[in-house]
């Protein structure tokens, strides 16, 4: 990702943690890789959930683009499908 959407991830994830959100699992692990020291685990837990939002993040552009490619493909083969169509009718005359 770029510098400036690693940015918006993470004041994102602030947002969440300001607004009293917070993923358990990932505060579990974050506190259990900090050995329970809740300020290492707060760090710790704002990589975890950053990560865990680019991946979410990078998911669904991958599926719009997907989704546009298969639209794309339709449509040509529609344009094909329409283009054969004609010039059988061109060469029936």
């Amino acid at each position: 990702m770029s510098q400036s959407s690693s940015n918006m991830v993470r004041a994102l994830v602030l947002r969440e943690l300001e607004a009293g959100k917070r993923d358990d699992g990932l505060w579990l692990q974050a506190m259990s890789e900090s050995k329970m020291d809740s300020t290492k685990a707060q760090v710790r837990y704002l990589e975890l959930r950053t990560q865990a939002m680019q991946g979410d993040v990078k998911g669904l552009l991958i599926k719009q683009i997907r989704g546009a490619v298969a639209q794309d493909t339709g449509v040509r083969l529609s344009n094909a499908s329409l283009a054969d169509y004609l010039s059988a009718k061109t060469l029936n005359k």
